[in-house]
C-alpha cells in the first residue's frame, strides 16, 4: 500500500518537506479487525467446550480449548505486527530521509537530495515488482520490498521527478 502526501513549499527554507511517501504492506484486516475475530472465535470455541463438556462429563477438553484460542491470537498479533512494518520517505528542497520500522523508526537515513537516485530494477516475470533500491554516493537503502507491482510503480512515478532514475524499468516496458 502506498500513501502521498503533497506539501505545497510555502517559503524558501530547505527543510520544509514538500512529499512524503508512506509504504506499507497490503492488509486485508486490521489488528482491530484480527481482535474481533479473535473474540469470535473464542467464544465459539468456548460454547463448544461448554456443550463437550456437559455431555460427556469431562473437564478434559477446557486445555486444548484455550490452547486453540491462545494459538489463534499467537499466530494473527504476529502476521499483524510482520505487517505493520513500513518505508517512510521524505523529500524535501534538498534533503532525502528515508525511515524504516514498525511503530517507530528502527532505520534512518538522511542524504542530500541531489546527491540521490532511485536504482529500478526490472523483476524476472511480469507479476512481480521490480526491485527498488535508493542511493547516495556511499550506502544504498533498498525499500519496499513487499510492494506489488502496481505500487511500485507508481513509487518510481512520484520519485522520478525529484531525482534521477536509474534502469528506469518503467519506461522500458512501453
Amino acid at each position: 500500500m502506498i500513501r502521498i502526501e503533497h506539501q505545497p513549499a510555502t517559503d524558501n527554507t530547505s527543510n520544509t518537506a514538500l512529499m512524503r511517501i508512506t509504504l506499507s504492506p497490503n492488509r486485508s484486516l486490521s489488528w482491530e479487525g484480527n481482535k474481533r475475530v479473535i473474540w469470535s472465535l473464542a467464544a465459539l470455541i468456548t460454547f463448544i467446550a461448554i456443550g463437550f463438556s456437559v455431555v460427556t462429563k469431562t473437564w478434559v477438553i477446557w486445555p486444548f480449548a484455550a490452547f486453540k484460542i491462545l494459538a489463534l491470537s499467537a499466530g494473527l498479533y504476529y502476521v499483524s505486527w510482520k505487517l505493520s512494518y513500513q518505508h517512510t520517505i521524505t523529500v524535501s528542497e534538498s534533503t532525502l530521509s528515508i525511515e524504516k520500522g514498525s511503530y517507530r523508526p528502527r532505520g534512518s537515513w538522511q542524504w542530500q537530495k541531489q546527491q540521490s537516485r532511485l536504482i529500478a530494477t526490472e523483476s524476472k516475470h511480469s507479476w512481480e515488482a521490480p526491485s527498488l533500491v535508493l542511493c547516495n554516493d556511499d550506502e544504498e537503502v533498498i525499500i519496499g520490498d513487499f510492494l506489488n507491482r502496481e505500487d511500485a510503480l507508481a513509487v518510481i512515478d512520484c520519485l522520478k521527478n525529484e531525482m534521477p532514475v536509474v534502469n528506469n524499468c518503467y519506461n522500458a516496458g512501453q
